[in-house]
């Protein structure tokens, strides 16, 4: 991944990763990788499933008890029968905080080693 003059993030193509198609996923890869992202973060500090589930926008107070937040969760981002928007769902992902400055970090060292190289 590169960046253009105006800061996107391309695939080494002409086109911004935006406007490049990304391959369809089988709705139960789809859901196990939103499943993945939650679980990831239940593992974790629970300030931080806190935080992250404020910045999706999943309203966490219409769940009652645990059972529910895997259910609620793919709910979420459920667009249809058994279908999921994984675009939106590693949006939200990539765009949290501490993964972005994450990814920038590893953009801007990628792209100091290839310039050295030269």
């Amino acid at each position: 991944m590169s960046q253009t003059k105006k800061g996107e993030l391309t695939n080494h193509c002409a086109k911004p990763l935006a406007e490049t198609p990304m391959p369809l996923l089988h709705p139960d890869e789809a859901k196990a990788i939103i499943t993945s992202i939650l679980v990831d973060f239940t593992e974790g500090d629970a300030e931080n499933l806190i935080h992250y589930l404020e910045h999706v926008g999943f309203d966490i107070a219409a769940i009652q008890t645990g059972k529910e937040l895997l259910p609620a969760w793919l709910g979420h981002y459920r667009i249809g029968q058994g279908t999921y928007d994984i675009d939106r769902a590693l949006l939200d992902f990539t765009t949290w905080p501490p993964i972005a400055r994450e990814i920038f970090r590893l953009l801007a060292e990628k792209a100091k080693t290839e310039s050295l190289a030269k």
